[in-house]
This record gives C-alpha cells, structure tokens and sequence, in this order.
C-alpha cells in the first residue's frame, strides 16, 4: 500500500493539532506513555523500512550479477567463435 506524498508544512501542522490536543486531555504521565508508544511504533516502522530497503538492493543486485555474468559469458562465446575462425582461416 502507498501512501499520497503530503507536503512538510501540512505534516508539521497535523502534528501541532494533534499534539495540543493530547496536551489538553492527558496528564503528564499519560502523554509520557503516548509518546514513548509513538516513539516506538516509529522506530518499529523505520526499522522495517530500512529492511525491505535493503532487501531490495540485495535482489537487484542479485539481477545485476546474473546479467553481468550472462553478458560475460556472451562475450567469451564471441572471442571463441572470432579465434576459431581465424584459426580455420589461416
């Protein structure tokens, strides 16, 4: 699922709102709570984040490897054909 990019000055606003409003309702203790939840969950995200990230380096890299290894071995074909005709032509 892909989120919409928002724009910074419209999330920073969003958190200003909801922030004040979690200032009203909660005690210090309870926004306390909140926040190191909230601060959890986006570091569980960010983690995740960065894993699938890395995972799909490693499988284009993967791609690019056999790619590479296809074209290397095209190319060493081509240097066996071009010496065996030379080879014959002689």
């Amino acid at each position: 699922m892909s989120l919409p990019c928002m724009h910074p000055v419209l999330l920073n606003q969003m958190i200003v709102v909801i922030s004040q409003s979690f200032n009203e309702c909660f005690s210090n203790d309870e926004q306390a709570i909140i926040g190191s939840f909230l601060t959890t969950l986006g570091d569980m995200l960010s983690l995740n984040s960065a894993y699938i990230s890395y995972m799909q380096n490693q499988n284009s890299f993967s791609t690019n490897s056999q790619d590479d290894y296809d074209l290397l071995e095209k190319s060493v074909e081509k240097i066996k054909e071009e010496l065996h005709n030379r080879v014959e032509g002689e």
